[in-house]
């Protein structure tokens, strides 16, 4: 519309006068294309008709056809056809590079390409992955430097065979051994890597598990200590006490597999058992009452019968 849209007749005559109304184009977009407006038609919002706009390529993309126009015009209110199709540039491929070469995922605008080095080399420096940009690919080619590991980490209750370098060539081997009477747990050749260090983790020398103290408890099969790398136990609870846990242990390297039971007194045994239980230590007859307990569930019943008789004679 050009005019206003509200007008009010007068002794004049309409006024302000009488508003037209024009054909006119919205802002246009081909986004498929991978175009974008020009500088100067950025901000305008519509345009009358007959109004003509240029187009260009989106940053890192060309022209398919050099010959192709750039303009489109606006008829009524609808643009005509645009014949501008922009593809992504190519920044060429990147050739290998000293001692590296890269893994690219295209040569393409936004693609990129990870320098890696050969076997024995790493690269100096942080590694840095470069860009296709709209002038071309960014950054530098790198260094590659030969891998070089320091003095291998010293291990606890045991040495190297030979004595420590300051530094290790890439593959080169170092091997460890253990004080005398430990296992050792573990690799016991360590290599220098790519990454410029020792793999795989260095071995660990290992003494044994300590004799597991379990209280009201004997060992009934297995080796006594000390307990080495294996070696296994099996343990029974005293008279009167129950097992919680397992009672069959292996000694490991990280320790006894699994941890070692417990022996607690029975909560089930009867109170009047408890009792006597407790005169017969004073009395020094423990060997006896355990027995009762053991047979405490089969002579509880008779003994409640006795003492229903009893009571029912008085």
């Amino acid at each position: 519309m050009k005019g206003e849209s509200y007008i009010l007749c007068s002794a004049n005559g309409w006024d302000p006068e009488p508003p037209r109304c024009i054909a006119q184009c919205t802002q246009p977009s081909f986004t498929s294309r991978n175009v974008i407006l020009t500088a100067e038609h950025l901000s305008t919002p519509s345009f009358s008709d007959g109004s003509t706009v240029t187009f260009e390529c989106v940053i890192g993309h060309k022209p398919v056809d050099l010959k192709a126009s750039k303009s489109v015009t606006c008829q009524g209110n609808q643009w005509t056809n645009l014949e501008l199709n922009c593809a992504r540039k190519s920044c060429g491929s990147l050739a290998d590079f000293l001692n590296g070469r890269y893994e690219m995922t295209g040569n393409l605008f936004g693609d990129t390409a990870k320098p890696v080095c050969v076997k024995g080399y790493m690269l100096a420096g942080q590694e840095t992955t470069r860009t296709c940009r709209d002038q071309g690919w960014d950054g530098r080619d790198p260094v590659c430097e030969p891998v070089k590991c320091s003095a291998p980490p010293a291990i606890e209750n045991g040495q190297l065979e030979n004595e420590p370098l300051e530094s290790y060539d890439y593959s080169q081997a170092v091997s460890y051994r253990c004080n005398k009477g430990l296992n050792l747990i573990g690799q016991s050749t360590l290599h220098c890597s790519e990454d410029g260090t020792f793999k795989p983790d260095p071995p660990k020398c290992f003494g044994g598990c300590p004799a597991p103290t379990i209280l009201n408890a004997k060992r009934i099969d297995g080796q006594s200590p000390p307990y080495k790398l294996g070696n296994f136990v099996k343990y029974k609870c005293d008279d009167c006490y129950k097992m919680t846990g397992e009672d069959y242990i292996v000694c490991r390297a990280n320790g006894w597999d699994p941890v070692p039971p417990r022996c607690i007194e029975d909560s089930s045994m009867p109170t009047w058992a408890k009792a006597m239980l407790g005169i017969g230590v004073v009395a020094g007859v423990v060997g006896l009452l355990c027995l009762v307990y053991f047979k405490c569930f089969k002579k509880r019943s008779d003994h409640e019968k006795v003492e229903k008789k009893d009571e029912d004679g008085l």
